[in-house]
């Protein structure tokens, strides 16, 4: 099954989307490579956005999936990364990297020294399945933007809910 990843600078509605990524999007394979681990261990902005810059370069030569520049407009069907896989950002003001799921209700921050996502029964993701598919954006998920207008109904990818 595919996965997705959204890659921010900043957290709340007015973080700015980087790029995003469609395929093997999972956190053994962002930590394998060094232009991914990069950008999760960074305590810089620069460095960050380079880093993504060049995932989303290789991601696509490594045979891992899709990889979207923010110079070709936002990919999903999806208004914002509340239906995404994963969403990786880099707060200015933290100097650090944060991640959260889809839905996700809060920020893991990514210790540089050991980034690790987390494990488990998934502590980011929403405490309401149902409550989160009839619509993701609503709190508690994380503030993020809306990329697009946001739909009356949800639009779906292959039978699955997005």
């Amino acid at each position: 099954m595919s996965s997705y990843t959204d890659f921010y600078v900043g957290r709340g509605e007015n973080a700015e989307w980087i790029g995003s990524l469609q395929g093997e999007c999972y956190p053994d394979n962002f930590l394998a490579v060094a232009p991914r681990r990069l950008a999760l261990t960074t305590t810089k902005a620069l460095t960050f956005r380079a880093a993504v810059t060049d995932t989303l370069d290789v991601w696509e030569d490594e045979g891992l999936g899709r990889a979207y520049r923010r110079e070709s407009g936002w990919p999903w069907l999806w208004c914002s990364s509340h239906n995404s896989s994963w969403v990786i950002t880099f707060d200015p003001a933290a100097e650090a990297v944060f991640v959260t799921v889809g839905g996700g209700v809060r920020w893991h921050r990514i210790d540089p020294l050991d980034p690790r996502f987390p494990e488990g029964d998934d502590p980011l993701g929403p405490p309401d399945i149902h409550a989160w598919l009839r619509d993701p954006v609503a709190p508690p998920s994380v503030p993020m933007p809306l990329m697009r207008e946001k739909p009356a109904a949800m639009p779906t990818l292959g039978g699955d809910v997005r």
